[in-house]
């Protein structure tokens, strides 16, 4: 059975995941199994081009064969899916050269939470870049504690599940927010008062 969410701790494991494509798959085939030939339509790589990541990734223990059909000609095609609906990297585990991977993604989370809660506080601060990556740090760090609670099987979709963990955290990152850096800090402690 597929797991809800697998926090990665591993630096091999998270290095096979720094290639953006190799996300995508674990994305497509945690929302459903798939062939290496329908991979390779909707991502629009060729056949051999998408088994050769479905080979690394199986390999790390990320997607694995749920089963195998022979097709008409004769061909066997085997169907893969992610063995969990979400993959989380603890950046806190990882060697700076991996980290520095993730950090794009770790940035645009913490860009987005700083703009929706600057909407919600009627903030207007903008934060400098250090502020804005120990905010993502924390963002990270508060997803993957967080995360590690949903450790029972999922019912429901994988969009569902990032959804209520995404909630967790805000609730989480507006109970406390003196732990923040100070101009994100104003907007969580304005939300805060107002709950």
């Amino acid at each position: 059975m597929k797991k809800a969410v697998e926090v990665i701790h591993d630096p091999g494991r998270a290095a096979v995941l720094v290639d953006p494509m190799r996300r995508e798959i674990v994305r497509l085939l945690a929302e459903g199994e798939k062939t290496q030939s329908e991979l390779a339509k909707l991502l629009g790589l060729s056949d051999p081009s998408v088994g050769h990541h479905l080979n690394l990734l199986r390999e790390r223990g990320l997607v694995r064969i749920v089963r195998k059909e022979a097709e008409e000609h004769g061909i066997l095609q085997k169907f893969y899916e992610a063995t969990a609906y979400v993959f989380l990297i603890d950046s806190r585990k990882m060697p700076t050269e991996v980290e520095r991977y993730f950090m794009p993604i770790a940035l645009e989370r913490a860009r987005s939470i700083v703009s929706v809660v600057s909407v919600m506080s009627s903030g207007t601060e903008v934060l400098t870049a250090e502020e804005l990556e120990e905010f993502a740090k924390i963002v990270s760090s508060t997803i993957i504690d967080v995360a590690k609670k949903f450790t029972k099987p999922w019912i429901g979709t994988r969009e569902e599940l990032l959804a209520k963990i995404y909630r967790n955290v805000l609730d989480k990152l507006i109970s406390k927010p003196a732990l923040l850096p100070k101009p994100v800090n104003a907007y969580f402690a304005n939300i805060h008062a107002s709950r």
